[in-house]
């Protein structure tokens, strides 16, 4: 199950997307992003080119406040048109009630090393690389070696603006998923394009391939999809569009699947301090072989509101439910999470961020008829106050809770991690 917590423990890839690709990619997140870790992870840097930081969308009120990168005078990793920014993680954290695997709750220490290299190619590409070294203190956990790499890029051909999007990420962190530490790599590729066809008619394209490949056991999958967007901009603050997709699951064991989905979306910068993002369809899932229980049909939903009575004070809220692949042979999971936050500066020079949401996720075993295995429920919250230093340095103390029920025998748990992360970068 490729499981999003949004701001609850972020995964080692780009925090943000160009806009033009977020707003093409995230109607398929739930199919484009591996299983969440048990663990927080650390934050880390936007991997995007010098042209799309300074993009902008008239439809987010706010972005997640964070210590901003301060301007430097000069350049002092530049040769020619290349810019290269070293940045380096360090995270120690108190976590308790850890799965080592399914039934056996852990209490470990764990610090994290990431150093990491980003690079712009001029203006419209960039490309990160960042190793994590994970060391447990407890031996029922083994130490880690992930690497996550990631590159973005964007052009304008003619009227169209086209957007690149190549992830690989190889990690063995404890998954939700497995109640273990799960070796997965996962190769992601998404090509977007998005053309004006006259002052309000506008049109966004893309393509996108996933790639997961777990050991232990579990199942490998890769996944081709499409999705396709006619918009109307009403005005620059309020436009919909009407949306399809298909796609093909490959797995190597059970039933190879297709899917289709119809959407409808709606952008609504209601004012200065209020935004709404709503997107909602159906979506059918056929399993093509003959003994894996037909079809099945579904909504699916996603959307989110941003709020920002002040100006140091943000709210916001999410939802999103889709179906997935699952890492278990044979079965595929239904997954609903919901999400709200509140980011307060407090004198100045603080970052406060709180969140908390649940999530439901339905394990369905592909047989005869579609059948529910396991229904996990979890409720989560989180904190985090962030302070910068030398400019570009951050130092960061969190908290996270998760509290988990399952139907299936091993998968309850309730977790407390705390600890202190400290972050470097130009």
């Amino acid at each position: 199950m490729k499981r999003i917590r949004f701001g609850a423990a972020l995964m080692r890839t780009h925090r943000f997307l160009p806009p033009f690709i977020c707003l093409l990619v995230l109607g398929r997140t739930a199919h484009a992003q591996p299983s969440q870790s048990q663990l927080a992870q650390p934050e880390m840097l936007p991997v995007e080119s010098t042209s799309q930081q300074t993009m902008t969308n008239e439809f987010q009120v706010f972005a997640v406040p964070k210590p901003p990168p301060q301007p430097m005078p000069y350049e002092p990793f530049q040769m020619g048109k290349f810019i290269f920014r070293p940045h380096v993680d360090y995270t120690f954290m108190e976590a308790h009630g850890l799965l080592a695997a399914p039934g056996d709750p852990e209490n470990t220490t764990v610090q994290q090393f990431s150093p990491g290299l980003l690079i712009d190619f001029g203006d419209h590409w960039a490309l990160d690389d960042t190793m994590t070294f994970a060391q447990y203190s407890n031996k029922h956990f083994g130490n880690e070696f992930d690497n996550a790499l990631t590159l973005t890029g964007q052009t304008v051909y003619t009227d169209w603006v086209l957007g690149f999007l190549q992830t690989a990420d190889e990690s063995s962190s404890p998954l939700i998923e497995t109640a273990a530490q799960t070796e997965v790599q996962t190769y992601s590729t998404a090509v977007t394009g998005h053309h004006e066809v006259s002052e309000h008619v506008s049109e966004d394209l893309a393509v996108e391939q996933d790639m997961y490949f777990v050991s232990g056991g579990f199942q490998d999958s890769r996944d081709w999809y499409t999705l396709d967007w006619l918009n109307y901009d009403f005005t620059k603050r309020f436009s919909i569009g009407v949306g399809g997709g298909v796609g093909y699951v490959n797995v190597d064991f059970g039933s190879d699947q297709t899917y289709e989905e119809a959407l409808g979306r709606l952008n609504w910068r209601v004012s200065d301090k209020i935004s709404l993002q709503l997107n909602g369809g159906a979506e059918e899932w056929e399993f093509l072989d003959a003994n894996s229980g037909g079809a099945l049909f579904d909504p699916v939903y996603g959307g989110s509101i941003q709020y920002q009575p002040f100006a140091n004070t943000s709210l916001y809220a999410s939802a999103n439910r889709a179906i997935t692949e699952s890492f278990y042979r044979g079965e595929v999971t239904d997954s609903t999470i919901l999400n709200v936050g509140w980011n307060q500066r407090v004198l100045g020079q603080l970052y406060f961020n709180l969140n908390g949401g649940y999530e439901k996720t339905q394990f369905i075993v592909q047989g005869n008829t579609l059948e529910n295995n396991r229904t996990d429920t979890d409720y989560y919250i989180g904190a985090r106050l962030s302070h910068s230093f030398l400019k570009r340095g951050t130092i960061s103390l969190f908290y996270q809770y998760s509290d988990q029920k399952s139907t299936a025998v091993g998968f309850t748990y309730k977790s407390n991690q705390e600890g202190v992360e400290v972050s470097y970068g130009f």
